[in-house]
């Protein structure tokens, strides 16, 4: 786990702004094995990717979650898989979610697997698959929508549907999924009920002498809380990040988050009784008060809700938002013996600082905590990516760079690897 002194000489050493994210690829080896212990080794590990990986990086979190030892990676459309294949991965790639008519022999060029929901889409798909002169069948998975009512096959279309991609030489159906609407519930009714309806139909498709490939449920939260539900693979995203699928669910130690944001003070101003700060002056100095300046906003991700309720770490203290957050700017007030340049943790891990977490600010702004890292916008708020304590990537409005080759050389691929293809 990286400790502070870490941190501070890390951005020592760093030239940019002085405002970061640190994902630690270490704490996420971490989480991957803990998540592996829970599912085995015969069930396979789908680490889902998508939104930049949750907004800590696709390309680094999915090479590095490779070397941990997960099967293949999802992500939601084809660029971001395009993406990763461009950035040297090849790995089997879901691609979770509806595609377009102009994405279709791209997917097929770069060898990613599509989410398969209704006859028209397959049938296109096996064309375009007949006309890209590509050797072999793509990989499908059918989608069957048991009460989400988002993306995914009527059960009662589900068979019919089975069968003609079953009957299309040019796809092969290597999975059937669904997606929980809420199992993260106390209550397991509504999941117990989507099982039931999934299970029927897979039998449906079973009697029809279909090989339905492998089946996978699991997202994050059923992965923690119904073993019996992991089947042949789980698809996990959030809880890989070290993030609570709900805040009711509790990661097991040693996860932990695997991203922080920290910055450095830029300024201390001493306040006398009565003296506003930042706009609106929404907050008033009762006494003699000193603010620091930290150089980070709501154009970084740094939500203006936090405003007057958020707090940083100061060298161990906590130290409390002051006044509205900034486009670019937060107010703190500090001790006595804050000085400029002193390191500033905005965001933490919940065990190397006070600083709070993203699950505890996303309670704090009624939100999840899928949604927050998401915000923390890479071209503003640079990614560094750190490895045995040293700087081996990083991401920032200059693009993605590795500096270490050696820290995402590929293990080798479970299952069948891929060649990307050129376009």
């Amino acid at each position: 786990m990286t400790q502070r002194s870490e941190i501070d000489r890390l951005l020592t050493d760093w030239q940019g702004r002085p405002s970061v994210a640190v994902i630690d690829l270490d704490q996420l080896r971490v989480n991957i094995g803990t998540l592996r212990g829970m599912i085995g080794d015969d069930v396979r590990f789908m680490a889902v990717v998508k939104a930049d990986g949750y907004g800590h990086g696709s390309i680094p979190v999915a090479k590095a979650a490779l070397r941990a030892g997960v099967d293949e990676l999802a992500v939601a459309t084809v660029e971001e898989g395009a993406r990763l294949r461009a950035h040297g991965v090849t790995a089997p790639i879901l691609v979770l979610g509806p595609i377009g008519e102009l994405e279709r022999r791209r997917a097929i060029s770069q060898d990613l697997m599509l989410v398969v929901a209704d006859l028209a889409f397959a049938e296109a798909l096996a064309a375009d698959v007949r006309g890209s002169g590509r050797k072999g069948p793509l990989d499908v998975h059918l989608k069957i929508d048991t009460g989400m009512h988002r993306f995914g096959v009527e059960p009662e279309a589900a068979v019919s549907l089975a069968r003609a991609i079953h009957g299309a030489r040019e796809l092969r159906l290597a999975g059937v999924m669904t997606h929980f609407a809420s199992a993260d519930d106390p209550d397991p009714a509504y999941t117990e009920e989507q099982v039931r309806v999934f299970d029927r139909v897979v039998e449906a498709i079973r009697s029809e002498g279909i090989d339905v490939g492998t089946q996978h449920l699991a997202n994050s939260a059923a992965t923690m809380r119904f073993p019996e539900l992991h089947r042949d693979r789980v698809r996990i995203g959030i809880a890989m990040y070290g993030l609570q699928p709900d805040g009711s669910m509790p990661l097991p130690p040693p996860m932990r988050p695997i991203m922080t944001v920290h910055s450095r003070v830029a300024r201390v101003v001493e306040l006398e009784p009565g003296d506003k700060v930042s706009y609106g002056g929404t907050w008033t100095a009762e006494n003699a008060t000193r603010v620091g300046l930290v150089p980070i906003g709501y154009a970084d991700g740094y939500r203006r809700q936090g405003s007057n309720l958020a707090w940083m770490d100061l060298d161990g203290d906590r130290v409390p938002v002051r006044g509205r957050i900034c486009m670019d700017q937060t107010l703190v007030e500090v001790g006595p013996d804050a000085r400029r340049g002193d390191l500033v943790t905005v965001i933490g891990n919940g065990e190397t600082s006070v600083a709070p977490t993203l699950d505890q600010l996303a309670e704090m702004y009624g939100t999840i905590s899928h949604e927050l890292p998401t915000n923390l916008v890479v071209q503003r708020l640079a990614h560094l990516y750190i490895q045995g304590g040293e700087l081996v990537a990083v991401s920032d409005l200059w693009g993605y760079r590795e500096l270490d080759e050696g820290a995402f050389a590929q293990a080798p691929v479970k299952g069948e690897p891929v060649a990307a293809a050129a376009e």
